[in-house]
């Protein structure tokens, strides 16, 4: 592979409180076979050891530098990490993760210049200690109906493929034509992020090889408890809706707001049945409710709006029911219903569904749209 022919690809990887992975990380990102690489570490004002390691990491090797600032968050710090990137390619990689193997960036990257993609969206595995599991394939390889209300419901919903901003190889003159940049949320700011990318109709590429490997790390804001979801959440939402007004595609992706409020009900009603119990789901359910916009999103896809839409017949099923009983007020029985479904671990075997093994398809025949 001749290096002047490629393209330069820039990975940044955000750092805070992850010392006891941030090696891990670096190792898999040292050993790729990609030879145009330029690695950035944004160490956002960790207090553990972690910006040391990034400064010895950057002494021993020319493609690494370090960005220091005071801690902002997840956002604010891919966004330096962007700005002092010189790469026609970025690749964002959390410093608990790694990438899957040392072809993993040449993958993504010889997909990218052959699809002449803006967004190659990866597969991946998730890990914990020493159990992998199965490689989570994006399920939307091939698919031409990029612009529809169920492709962005399976990428964004239904898999979640869409939504990370990790293990995704983004062209660097796309985000900067449309001004992209990460979004400041204490969560979910990966989402609220590619909601804004999706609306300018990148072209995608799918692979379904692994890229990624994704820690189950339990002390990680992803699985702690979050005692301003119902903000955050509907914030996200709204925000995202006033974003489309300002450029007159409200109609055009209502879609995305709408699923978005009510995956809220259920992640809401989750995280307080295993706090506090059903009596404190059932209140937190009723706080959600109460707000204005919650209310408009779940009166649509109560009334069929965006529902009929989606092709999984028992997705449009549930969601067109569930919005009912939220609507005529059912909190308990919508509690009830969410409790049912995580003592039967419901959504543990739906998220087994999504590792499924298939065979991979080789890079840069992922179905570009």
């Amino acid at each position: 592979m001749k290096k002047d022919n490629l393209a330069l690809v820039s990975i940044i990887i955000p750092v805070y409180r992850t010392q006891e992975y941030l090696q891990e990380c670096m190792e898999s990102v040292l050993t790729q076979d990609y030879p145009k690489l330029e690695i950035i570490l944004v160490d956002d004002g960790s207090p553990d050891a972690c910006p040391g390691m990034c400064d010895a990491y950057s002494s021993s090797d020319s493609r690494i530098r370090v960005i220091h600032q005071k801690n902002g968050g997840l956002g604010k710090a891919r966004n330096a990490g962007m700005e002092g990137a010189n790469g026609e390619y970025l690749f964002f990689l959390d410093s608990d993760d790694k990438l899957d193997g040392p072809a993993a960036i040449r993958k993504m990257a010889v997909c990218a210049v052959k699809t002449r993609a803006d967004i190659v969206v990866g597969s991946y595995r998730r890990f914990h200690g020493r159990e992998v599991s199965a490689v989570n394939i994006t399920h939307l390889r091939g698919r031409k109906d990029v612009q529809t209300v169920d492709f962005r419901f399976e990428g964004f919903y239904r898999y979640g493929h869409l939504a990370y901003q990790w293990g995704k190889l983004y062209r660097v003159q796309y985000l900067k034509k449309f001004g992209l940049r990460s979004k400041s949320y204490p969560f979910t700011q990966d989402k609220a992020y590619n909601m804004e990318c999706c609306v300018y109709e990148p072209v995608y590429a799918f692979l379904d090889e692994s890229v990624c490997l994704y820690r189950i790390n339990e002390q990680s804001v992803s699985f702690s408890y979050k005692k301003d979801m119902i903000q955050v959440w509907t914030a996200i939402a709204q925000n995202f809706d006033r974003f489309c007004c300002e450029r007159g595609i409200a109609k055009d992706y209502g879609d995305l707001s709408a699923f978005h409020i009510f995956f809220g009900s259920f992640y809401v009603v989750k995280q307080e049945l295993k706090k506090a119990g059903f009596r404190k789901a059932v209140v937190q359910l009723r706080k959600y409710a109460s707000r204005p916009f919650v209310q408009t999103c779940m009166k649509q896809l109560a009334a069929g709006k965006y529902v009929r839409k989606i092709h999984a017949w028992h997705w449009k099923m549930m969601i067109r029911c569930a919005s009912v009983l939220f609507c005529c007020h059912g909190y308990r029985l919508y509690t009830f219903g969410i409790a049912c479904l995580l003592w039967l671990h419901v959504d543990d075997q739906i998220t087994t569904l999504r590792y499924r093994k298939k065979r991979s398809c080789r890079p840069g025949r992922g179905g570009n749209s």
